[in-house]
Protein backbone atom coordinates (compact mmCIF):
# COMPACT_ATOMS: atom_id res chain seq x y z
CA UNK A 1 0.00 0.00 0.00
CA UNK A 2 2.66 2.57 0.76
CA UNK A 3 4.52 1.40 -2.38
CA UNK A 4 1.14 2.63 -4.57
CA UNK A 5 0.87 5.87 -2.71
CA UNK A 6 4.71 6.34 -3.07
CA UNK A 7 4.20 6.02 -7.30
CA UNK A 8 0.92 7.79 -7.95
CA UNK A 9 2.88 11.18 -6.62
CA UNK A 10 5.61 10.44 -8.74
CA UNK A 11 3.48 9.95 -11.74
CA UNK A 12 1.67 13.03 -10.74
CA UNK A 13 4.94 14.72 -10.83
CA UNK A 14 6.25 13.57 -13.96
CA UNK A 15 2.97 14.55 -16.01
CA UNK A 16 2.89 17.96 -14.62
CA UNK A 17 7.00 17.89 -16.27
CA UNK A 18 6.19 17.07 -19.12
CA UNK A 19 3.01 19.69 -20.00
CA UNK A 20 5.49 22.35 -19.10
CA UNK A 21 8.37 21.15 -21.20
CA UNK A 22 5.68 20.40 -24.33
CA UNK A 23 4.05 23.95 -23.34
CA UNK A 24 7.81 25.50 -23.34
CA UNK A 25 8.21 24.16 -26.60
CA UNK A 26 5.18 25.46 -28.59
CA UNK A 27 5.54 28.67 -27.27
CA UNK A 28 9.04 28.81 -28.46
CA UNK A 29 7.89 27.21 -31.74
CA UNK A 30 5.41 29.57 -31.86
CA UNK A 31 7.82 32.43 -31.71
CA UNK A 32 9.69 31.40 -34.26
CA UNK A 33 7.03 30.75 -36.70
CA UNK A 34 5.97 34.65 -36.19
CA UNK A 35 9.48 36.04 -36.78
CA UNK A 36 10.09 33.86 -39.85
CA UNK A 37 7.82 35.61 -42.25
CA UNK A 38 9.16 39.07 -41.25
CA UNK A 39 12.50 37.82 -42.13
CA UNK A 40 11.81 36.25 -45.18
CA UNK A 41 9.66 39.17 -46.56
CA UNK A 42 13.06 41.40 -45.75
CA UNK A 43 15.16 38.44 -47.49
CA UNK A 44 12.74 39.14 -50.83
CA UNK A 45 12.50 42.88 -50.61
CA UNK A 46 15.49 45.35 -51.68
CA UNK A 47 15.96 47.75 -49.94
CA UNK A 48 16.07 51.58 -52.17
CA UNK A 49 20.12 51.36 -52.22
CA UNK A 50 20.46 47.94 -53.45
CA UNK A 51 17.87 49.16 -56.59
CA UNK A 52 19.69 52.11 -57.23
CA UNK A 53 23.48 50.10 -57.21
CA UNK A 54 21.65 47.69 -59.58
CA UNK A 55 20.52 50.51 -61.82
CA UNK A 56 23.39 52.85 -61.84
CA UNK A 57 25.46 49.41 -63.10
CA UNK A 58 23.08 48.90 -66.16
CA UNK A 59 22.50 52.51 -66.84
CA UNK A 60 25.60 54.51 -66.48
CA UNK A 61 24.68 58.33 -66.18
CA UNK A 62 25.80 60.81 -68.38
CA UNK A 63 28.79 62.00 -66.03
CA UNK A 64 29.93 58.70 -66.21
CA UNK A 65 29.64 57.93 -70.01
CA UNK A 66 30.96 61.06 -70.75
CA UNK A 67 34.29 61.06 -68.62
CA UNK A 68 37.15 61.54 -70.74
CA UNK A 69 35.54 61.14 -73.78
CA UNK A 70 35.48 63.80 -76.62
CA UNK A 71 33.39 61.91 -79.31
CA UNK A 72 29.72 63.57 -80.03
CA UNK A 73 27.17 62.41 -77.87
CA UNK A 74 24.82 62.00 -80.49
CA UNK A 75 26.82 60.51 -83.79
CA UNK A 76 23.74 59.60 -85.86
CA UNK A 77 22.60 63.62 -86.29
CA UNK A 78 26.59 64.81 -86.24
CA UNK A 79 27.55 66.14 -89.85
CA UNK A 80 29.24 63.71 -91.81
CA UNK A 81 32.19 63.53 -94.81
CA UNK A 82 33.57 60.71 -97.62
CA UNK A 83 37.40 61.03 -96.51
CA UNK A 84 39.90 59.84 -99.16
CA UNK A 85 43.23 58.33 -97.95
CA UNK A 86 45.84 55.83 -98.29
CA UNK A 87 46.77 53.14 -96.31
CA UNK A 88 49.97 50.50 -97.99
CA UNK A 89 49.55 51.71 -101.59
CA UNK A 90 45.87 51.04 -101.83
CA UNK A 91 43.34 54.14 -102.31
CA UNK A 92 40.47 54.07 -99.44
CA UNK A 93 37.27 56.18 -98.80
CA UNK A 94 35.11 55.87 -95.73
CA UNK A 95 32.82 58.49 -94.29
CA UNK A 96 33.88 60.33 -90.94
CA UNK A 97 31.55 62.15 -88.50
CA UNK A 98 32.26 65.30 -86.30
CA UNK A 99 33.68 64.88 -83.19
CA UNK A 100 34.89 67.69 -80.66
CA UNK A 101 37.23 68.17 -78.01
CA UNK A 102 35.96 68.38 -74.19
CA UNK A 103 38.18 70.97 -73.27
CA UNK A 104 39.87 72.05 -76.48
CA UNK A 105 38.83 74.61 -78.92
CA UNK A 106 38.66 72.13 -82.14
CA UNK A 107 36.41 69.80 -83.67
CA UNK A 108 37.36 67.57 -86.59
CA UNK A 109 35.70 64.52 -89.04
CA UNK A 110 36.90 61.06 -87.11
CA UNK A 111 37.21 58.15 -89.60
CA UNK A 112 35.80 54.84 -88.11
CA UNK A 113 38.47 52.68 -86.59
CA UNK A 114 39.82 55.27 -84.14
CA UNK A 115 38.82 56.42 -80.71
CA UNK A 116 39.27 60.44 -79.91
CA UNK A 117 39.89 61.10 -75.81
CA UNK A 118 40.94 63.20 -73.58
CA UNK A 119 44.78 62.32 -72.19
CA UNK A 120 45.12 65.06 -69.99
CA UNK A 121 43.79 68.57 -69.98
CA UNK A 122 44.94 70.42 -73.18
CA UNK A 123 45.88 66.86 -74.83
CA UNK A 124 43.61 64.76 -76.65
CA UNK A 125 44.45 61.09 -78.36
CA UNK A 126 43.43 59.98 -81.71
CA UNK A 127 43.88 56.16 -81.56
CA UNK A 128 43.76 53.34 -83.87
CA UNK A 129 41.12 50.46 -82.63
CA UNK A 130 43.73 47.80 -84.27
CA UNK A 131 46.57 49.48 -82.21
CA UNK A 132 47.10 51.47 -79.66
CA UNK A 133 50.75 52.54 -80.23
CA UNK A 134 49.35 53.95 -83.39
CA UNK A 135 47.60 57.35 -82.42
CA UNK A 136 48.07 61.28 -83.07
CA UNK A 137 48.46 63.66 -80.19
CA UNK A 138 46.22 66.89 -80.96
CA UNK A 139 46.82 70.23 -79.12
CA UNK A 140 45.22 73.26 -79.69
CA UNK A 141 48.61 75.81 -78.13
CA UNK A 142 46.34 78.96 -79.60
CA UNK A 143 47.19 80.77 -76.25
CA UNK A 144 50.86 80.63 -77.73
CA UNK A 145 52.22 82.27 -81.03
CA UNK A 146 52.82 80.10 -84.16
CA UNK A 147 56.55 80.75 -83.98
CA UNK A 148 56.78 78.96 -80.00
CA UNK A 149 54.45 76.51 -81.16
CA UNK A 150 56.77 75.83 -83.99
CA UNK A 151 60.16 76.16 -81.77
CA UNK A 152 58.53 73.65 -79.25
CA UNK A 153 57.77 71.28 -81.57
CA UNK A 154 61.64 71.52 -83.44
CA UNK A 155 62.93 70.63 -79.74
CA UNK A 156 60.73 67.83 -79.10
CA UNK A 157 61.49 66.07 -82.46
CA UNK A 158 64.78 66.71 -82.05
CA UNK A 159 64.59 64.49 -78.67
CA UNK A 160 63.44 62.08 -80.04
CA UNK A 161 66.32 61.29 -82.85
CA UNK A 162 67.50 62.61 -86.54
CA UNK A 163 64.66 65.14 -87.75
CA UNK A 164 63.96 65.43 -91.54
CA UNK A 165 61.82 68.21 -92.92
CA UNK A 166 58.55 67.27 -94.57
CA UNK A 167 57.76 68.65 -98.12
CA UNK A 168 55.15 70.83 -99.19
CA UNK A 169 53.96 67.36 -100.99
CA UNK A 170 53.78 65.67 -97.90
CA UNK A 171 51.81 68.25 -96.20
CA UNK A 172 49.53 68.33 -99.18
CA UNK A 173 46.84 67.19 -96.97
CA UNK A 174 46.51 70.12 -94.97
CA UNK A 175 44.41 72.57 -97.38
CA UNK A 176 43.56 76.33 -96.36
CA UNK A 177 46.05 76.61 -93.76
CA UNK A 178 47.87 80.20 -93.23
CA UNK A 179 51.07 78.54 -91.70
CA UNK A 180 52.16 74.63 -91.53
CA UNK A 181 55.69 72.58 -90.66
CA UNK A 182 56.34 69.09 -90.26
CA UNK A 183 59.30 67.20 -89.50
CA UNK A 184 60.06 63.02 -89.36
CA UNK A 185 61.77 60.84 -87.19
CA UNK A 186 62.18 57.28 -89.04
CA UNK A 187 63.33 54.49 -86.80
CA UNK A 188 63.60 51.46 -89.72
CA UNK A 189 64.79 48.71 -87.87
CA UNK A 190 61.69 49.32 -85.73
CA UNK A 191 59.89 50.06 -89.28
CA UNK A 192 58.22 52.65 -87.06
CA UNK A 193 57.98 56.79 -87.11
CA UNK A 194 57.52 59.75 -85.25
CA UNK A 195 55.62 62.75 -86.97
CA UNK A 196 55.54 66.34 -85.52
CA UNK A 197 53.32 69.00 -87.58
CA UNK A 198 52.30 72.39 -86.43
CA UNK A 199 49.87 74.66 -88.47
CA UNK A 200 47.67 77.47 -88.20
CA UNK A 201 44.30 77.27 -89.23
CA UNK A 202 40.85 79.24 -88.54
CA UNK A 203 42.35 81.14 -86.02
CA UNK A 204 43.79 78.21 -84.77
CA UNK A 205 47.06 76.83 -83.87
CA UNK A 206 47.62 73.82 -83.85
CA UNK A 207 50.12 70.83 -83.08
CA UNK A 208 50.60 67.10 -83.67
CA UNK A 209 52.30 64.07 -82.93
CA UNK A 210 51.59 61.24 -84.72
CA UNK A 211 53.28 57.56 -84.19
CA UNK A 212 52.61 54.97 -86.63
CA UNK A 213 54.36 51.79 -88.03
CA UNK A 214 54.59 50.35 -91.45
CA UNK A 215 52.65 47.05 -90.33
CA UNK A 216 49.52 49.59 -90.79
CA UNK A 217 50.51 52.75 -92.32
CA UNK A 218 48.04 55.21 -91.72
CA UNK A 219 49.53 58.35 -91.68
CA UNK A 220 47.75 59.84 -94.18
CA UNK A 221 44.21 58.89 -92.54
CA UNK A 222 45.42 60.67 -89.44
CA UNK A 223 46.55 63.56 -92.13
CA UNK A 224 43.10 63.88 -93.74
CA UNK A 225 41.58 64.15 -90.33
CA UNK A 226 43.72 66.91 -88.86
CA UNK A 227 43.18 68.70 -91.96
CA UNK A 228 39.33 68.93 -90.98
CA UNK A 229 40.76 70.63 -87.74
CA UNK A 230 38.56 74.13 -87.41
CA UNK A 231 36.96 75.94 -84.53
CA UNK A 232 34.02 74.89 -82.69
Amino acid sequence: MQKKLFTLPALFLTAILVVGCNTTDKTEDSDVQKNEPSNTEQQQKPTTEDKTVDGSEETPTSTETDKGSTETTDSATAPKQEVNYIQKGKDKTETATESKSADQGYKMQQLPGFKLSQEEPGKDMLVSNENAEVFMRIEDVSQSSYDEAKTSMQDYMNAVGETSSLSSEDLAAFKGVKNIEGYVVNFEEDKEKVIGVVFEKDGLIIKLTIHDNDELDLTDAMFKMAATISKK
